[in-house]
């Protein structure tokens, strides 16, 4: 079996704080570079401060070794100020690589929009920073054409309320980063990755604050896949979507997503669960959240597989899918009272492994239904009136159940080659308790079973569309005479 469930399960429910958030690129780059006034040295370079309201700046560049920031400064202003970057060449010729373009502004109802075509290009944009005035902000960069668009970078960083980060790379190795804190905000990350030297692509996005919004977005051929994507705070969403045919490098796809209601402090120490999925520490002085109310779903087709989701809080609701078969393997893992986690594995190596804990009011379901392949399930979930749902139809099975409380339900239903364990209230340090009430359900099929066609009742399925949705375009400028 897999190394399972991955990093995240070491990370499970506890303290999670980064400093400065990085990636395998480093923190979100500084795109200083300017200098060089001239006298050749294949110049190109640029630098445009504006202060005030209502400006704009519209830098193109083609040529050789270009590099531009513009600075856009309300003061105590509104903002409503725009910027619109673009730098272009032939790869061939070195005036396609390497490139720097740097945008900041300060204020509310800024819109910045950066395009790079080429190689090793360097994109950042900052909105905000720090200002608690600065809303509705836009941001929007774009790098990749045909070919000329591999190893790529881009940072967004907004501060503020109601922003938005959309960030697009096509063709390979490129990497997205993005930070949002405050509220209402929406980022978005798409990322298309052709063969030619490929390892796919990478994006990584944080929000702090509440009813933010995060989609990304990979796919093509090109091998390695990976995705990150963080939230602090309540009522916020996360979607997860990676396809992709992997014909070089590494094939693997690999997703995360991690949701808190707020971060949590201290190392807990009771490791309970080891004989379900590892080591997993639980923040037993943590009894009572905050609501949360967060959602994500993940998506994966094909290939290696690799997802894995924690999320801290009550009324949270956690989805992932694996379809088109591969490697599959899955995490999932809640904390806290009435969450729904649902996994989905559709043919090939298969394992899913959920935990549902802290949930001693109750009312946590869980679900999972594999379809094809090598299964094995394994979930565990302590507390009071859970329900248990595992749906394994076809192939290798194997199951596992661990229910720690009372008035608790699990179902278990599998066809083909069979296996199963129920433990309920079992009865675990501070889960030890005398209630009873527990139910447990289960239906094994061989080959030739049939009991009414395999049966699978008592499906609580409720499939979530997170209408999540991302208007960029404007920006525009114009104007530069015709009487201006």
């Amino acid at each position: 079996m897999k190394k399972y469930i991955l990093s995240a399960c070491a990370l499970m429910i506890g303290s999670l704080a980064f400093g400065q958030v990085t990636n395998s690129a480093g923190t979100a780059p500084d795109a200083t570079p300017v200098p060089n006034l001239s006298l050749d040295g294949d110049a190109n370079t640029g630098l445009s401060i504006q202060n005030g309201d209502d400006n704009r700046v519209r830098v193109r560049q083609a040529g050789t070794s270009q590099s531009a920031r513009t600075t856009q400064d309300n003061g105590t202003g509104t903002g409503g100020n725009l910027a619109w970057l673009m730098q272009t060449g032939e790869v061939q010729a070195a005036s396609g690589v390497g490139n720097e373009a740097e945008v900041q502004q300060s204020g509310t109802a800024n819109e910045s929009f950066t395009k790079q075509e080429g190689d090793y290009n360097d994109a950042f944009t900052a909105q905000g920073q720090n200002n608690d005035a600065s809303s509705g902000n836009k941001a929007r960069i774009r790098q990749g054409t045909g070919q000329q668009a591999q190893d790529n970078f881009a940072a967004i960083e907004q501060d503020g309320d109601n922003n938005i980060a959309h960030t697009q790379q096509t063709y390979d190795n490129s990497e997205a980063w993005t930070q949002q804190n405050g509220t209402g905000n929406k980022n978005m990350i798409l990322q298309d990755a052709g063969p030619n030297q490929t390892d796919g692509h990478s994006a990584y996005s944080y929000q702090d604050g509440s009813e933010n919004e995060t989609a990304i977005d990979q796919s093509g051929a090109g091998g390695r896949n990976t995705a990150f994507a963080r939230q602090v705070g309540n009522n916020n969403q996360i979607k997860q979507l990676q396809v992709t045919s992997a014909i070089t490098g590494n094939p693997g796809n690999t997703a995360t997503v991690i949701q808190e209601s707020s971060t949590f402090s201290g190392n807990p120490d009771l490791p309970v669960i080891e004989d379900i999925i590892g080591n997993i520490p639980i923040p037993y002085d943590v009894i009572s959240f905050p609501t949360a109310s967060n959602k994500a779903k993940q998506t994966q087709y094909g290939e290696d597989n690799n997802v894995e989701m924690i999320q801290n809080g009550v009324d949270n609701y956690g989805e992932q899918e694996q379809l088109s078969g591969s490697g599959n393997v899955a995490g999932l893992g809640q904390s806290g009272g009435n969450n729904y986690g649902k996994q989905s594995q559709s043919g090939d190596d298969n394992y899913a492994g959920l935990i549902q804990v802290l949930g001693w009011s109750g009312g946590n379901k869980a679900l999972q239904d594999q379809q094809g392949d090598g299964n094995i399930a394994l979930s565990s979930q302590y507390g009071n009136a859970h329900l248990l749902n595992i749906h394994q139809r076809g192939n290798l099975n194997y199951a596992n159940t661990r229910q720690e409380g009372a008035a608790n339900a699990a179902l278990v239903v599998q066809h083909d080659g069979q296996s199963y364990s129920v433990e309920q209230n079992v009865g675990i340090g501070i889960f030890n308790t005398s209630a009873g009430g527990n139910q447990a359900d289960i239906l094994q099929m061989g080959p030739d079973g049939d009991f009414g066609a395999g049966a699978i009742p008592c499906e609580f399925d409720e499939p979530m569309n997170l209408d999540m949705t991302y208007d960029v375009p404007p920006v525009v400028i114009e104007d530069i005479c015709d009487d201006c």
